[in-house]
C-alpha cells in the first residue's frame, strides 16, 4: 500500500469517528453544548484532527446531518415503494390491497427509519433540527423528509383522488403518528414499564400504526 493509500485511509477513519462520535454527542448535548475537545477524546482522536480535517465543529455537524439523512433516506424503503407503486398506478380501478402495501411499506420504512433502537439518536437529531432548524435543515428535507413526503401523498391521493393540498395535510396527518413515538417516546415507555422501544415492541407499534391508518385510507373512500 502506497503511502497517499494510507494517508486516505488514516483521514476516512478519523472522520468516520468523528462522525459516529457527534452524532451521540450533538444529539445530547446540541451544537452549543458540544465542547470539541471532549468530543475528539471520545472519538480517539486528536484534537486538531477536528479542524484540519473537518473544518472545525461545524464541520463535524455538517457531515452528521448528511449521514443521518442519508441513512433515514435508506431506512425508508421509498426505492421499494416506487416499483409497487408503477404497478399500482397502471391499474384501473386501484387495487386497494396494493394501496394498503404501499402505506404499510411506507409507514414501516418510517417507523424502522427512526424507531429503530440502533437510530434513537437519530431522531434526537431530527427533533433538534425541527424545533430549532440551522443551515443543515435543508439537506434532512431535501434528502428524506420531502421524498418520503410526497410519495405517501401521492399514495393518498390515488386512493382517494383528493386535492393536492389534502393529500399532502393527510400524508403529514399519517406521519405524525410515527413522530408521535418518537417525541413521546419516554412516557410510552413509563406506562409499559419497559427501558426502551426493542424491536419486538417496535413491531407491534408499527402494527397498530399501519392497520390505523390503512383503516383510514378505505374508510376515507
Amino acid at each position: 500500500m502506497t503511502e497517499t493509500n494510507k494517508n486516505t485511509l488514516s483521514s476516512e477513519s478519523t472522520k468516520e469517528k468523528l462522525i459516529n462520535e457527534g452524532i451521540k454527542q450533538f444529539a445530547l448535548y446540541g451544537i452549543n453544548g458540544v465542547r470539541t475537545r471532549q468530543l475528539a477524546e471520545n472519538a480517539g482522536v486528536n484534537q486538531s484532527a477536528i479542524p484540519y480535517h473537518m473544518g472545525g465543529k461545524l464541520g463535524v455537524y455538517t457531515a452528521v446531518i448528511q449521514k443521518i439523512a442519508t441513512d433515514l433516506s435508506q431506512a425508508s424503503q421509498v426505492q421499494a415503494f416506487d416499483s409497487l407503486l408503477s404497478n399500482a398506478v397502471q391499474q384501473s380501478p386501484v387495487d386497494i390491497e396494493k394501496i394498503s402495501q404501499l402505506v404499510t411499506l411506507l409507514i414501516r420504512g418510517l417507523g424502522n427509519a427512526l424507531l429503530l433502537p440502533e437510530h434513537e439518536y437519530y431522531s434526537v437529531l431530527i427533533l433538534r433540527e425541527q424545533l430549532e432548524p440551522t443551515e443543515n435543515y435543508d439537506v434532512i428535507y431535501r434528502d428524506f423528509i420531502e421524498p418520503f413526503h410526497i410519495r405517501l401523498s401521492q399514495v393518498i391521493q390515488l386512493a382517494n383522488s383528493l386535492a393536492e393540498q389534502s393529500a399532502i395535510i393527510r400524508a403529514h396527518v399519517l406521519i405524525g403518528q410515527v413522530l408521535g413515538f418518537v417525541v413521546a417516546r419516554k412516557p410510552l415507555l413509563k406506562r409499559l414499564k419497559r427501558e426502551k422501544i426493542d424491536n419486538a415492541l417496535l413491531e407491534q407499534i408499527l402494527q397498530e400504526i399501519c392497520s390505523m391508518a390503512n383503516n383510514a385510507l378505505i374508510n376515507a373512500r
